[in-house]
């Protein structure tokens, strides 16, 4: 794909065991968060069979430091030789494996058990990336949108060529696929991940796509979010 034109529309989604990946094509093609650790020959299987070899690769973004989603970063970022993003305000997650909870936490598993083991899969961030980052030198132009809410450092990315924007987990869980805004999915912020839909809806994405769970149309979430608003 290198030296290609970049194809509208060309984000591939990867489903893993906890969590979903998105190769997102250009001139080159940037990964979206990487999954837990030991999904990497899953990941490189399902990049090779849509046609992305290695050298295709350019960039890692990780939407946040959650170890469903960063577990395989470093050794992703190992194998293919490029580096990895994570949002300015998760480098010490990242680098450390720690973090500041809110009070109230809704445990689920998996992802809270790696959070709170000191095995925790650590990644070292080879770039921090602020508000309205543009990646376009990677090859996709991609704006990067600090997103809080479902942790401090979580992020949207905002792909110009599709109009997709990549949400990770915010929203994943209560505001759109239970619709209860009352309900918060995993210590998250109510009011922030509604000032968090607002900052995104702005952009005028075509479609939004989560870290879990299924595609949404932007039309269907701003019909749900201006429910939500209104109660």
């Amino acid at each position: 794909m290198s030296g290609n034109e970049p194809t509208p529309g060309a984000t591939l989604s990867v489903n893993l065991m906890q969590s979903t990946a998105y190769a997102v094509r250009g001139r080159r093609t940037i990964l979206v968060d990487a999954g837990p650790a030991g999904q990497e020959e899953r990941l490189l299987r399902r990049l090779s069979g849509a046609g992305i070899s290695p050298s295709d690769v350019s960039l890692i973004v990780l939407t946040h430091c959650h170890p469903d989603h960063a577990g395989g970063a470093a050794e992703l970022s190992r194998r293919l030789d490029v580096p990895v993003a994570v949002h300015a305000n998760e480098v010490e997650w990242a680098t450390t494996g720690t973090s500041i909870f809110h009070d109230v936490i809704r445990p689920f598993g998996y992802v809270l058990r790696r959070m709170l083991s000191p095995t925790f899969p650590a990644v070292k961030p080879d770039l921090v990336l602020e508000e309205g980052v543009d990646l376009e030198e990677y090859g996709v132009p991609l704006r990067v949108l600090h997103t809080p809410g479902h942790t401090t450092g979580s992020v949207t990315l905002l792909d110009r060529l599709s109009g997709d924007a990549l949400v990770g987990d915010l929203l994943a869980g209560s505001m759109i696929r239970r619709d209860r805004p009352d309900w918060p999915f995993f210590a998250e912020d109510t009011a922030q991940i509604r000032r968090s839909v607002q900052t995104v809806l702005a952009s005028g994405p075509s479609r939004l796509l989560f870290g879990h769970g299924m595609p949404a149309s932007a039309r269907s979430v701003r019909r749900r979010f201006g429910s939500h608003s209104a109660s």
